[in-house]
């Protein structure tokens, strides 16, 4: 498996978990908190696979890069904060996963604000990022969607052999 489709495979996974978690009266507080748990070991996963981007995409920054690139390292560095705030200020109202695992919380209305505010903060960035980068989520479901789905199905269309025309 090519790295672009283990990343590719990543974002739809984690948007899509997001998407759950956004809903928590259709999964209820404690699927949301574990999924919580699970998004942030997700998005360690995330931030690591692509190597080095960060030092990377950094060091860029001093040097002639376009503007789409220096956009792209901004949003990217909000999206890090407001997960590492939604993260944070989730464990610490945490209702149902860490008193389960028998650890205490400190629930209160700033980190409930903070949470709340997090996610407004991701979901607007997410719109951008998803705006900035349409063409290759556009070429990535082409190519990894749409292109093996066609091949698969050309392979299973029955091949209609036409009698040899007779020439007289």
């Amino acid at each position: 498996m090519s790295h672009m489709l283990k990343l590719w495979i990543v974002d739809v996974g984690l948007f899509a978990i997001f998407l759950l978690m956004m809903n928590v009266p259709l999964t209820g507080i404690a699927v949301h908190e574990w999924l919580g748990i699970g998004v942030g070991a997700a998005l360690v996963v995330h931030l690591v696979q692509p190597g080095n981007w960060v030092s990377t995409n950094t060091d860029r920054l001093t040097s002639a890069t376009s503007f789409k690139n220096r956009l792209n390292w901004v949003m990217m560095a909000v999206l890090f904060l407001a997960f590492v705030s939604i993260i944070v200020s989730g464990l610490v109202i945490s209702e149902v996963a860490l008193p389960w695992l028998g650890i205490q919380t400190a629930y209160s209305s700033f980190w409930l604000w903070l949470h709340l505010f997090s996610v407004n903060v991701v979901l607007l960035t997410t719109a951008f990022h998803l705006a900035l980068h349409w063409k290759w989520i556009t070429n990535s479901f082409s190519r990894f969607v749409e292109q093996p789905l066609r091949a698969r199905s050309a392979r299973r269309q029955p091949r209609l052999v036409y009698p040899a025309k007779e020439t007289t």
